[in-house]
């Protein structure tokens, strides 16, 4: 994975980058994450998996912290 930061500082991104052996694997891979912290007590995350088909699939976390 190949992360970047955005301007602000309140977004990472981490992008697929390679993998040993993929092509020969049976089992799909990690392709996209981003983390946005909205606050000190608040983050997503929205997570996307390459299938080994090709489909995509993936969903969103709003994690907040309980006091």
């Amino acid at each position: 994975m190949v992360g970047t930061v955005s301007p602000d500082g309140k977004t990472l991104t981490f992008d697929f980058l390679n993998a040993t052996n993929l092509l020969d694997s049976q089992e799909g891979h990690m392709q996209h994450v981003v983390f946005t912290l909205i606050d000190a007590d608040h983050h997503t995350e929205l997570w996307e998996f390459a299938m080994v088909d090709g489909k995509k699939m993936g969903g969103l976390l709003d994690l907040k912290r309980t006091k």
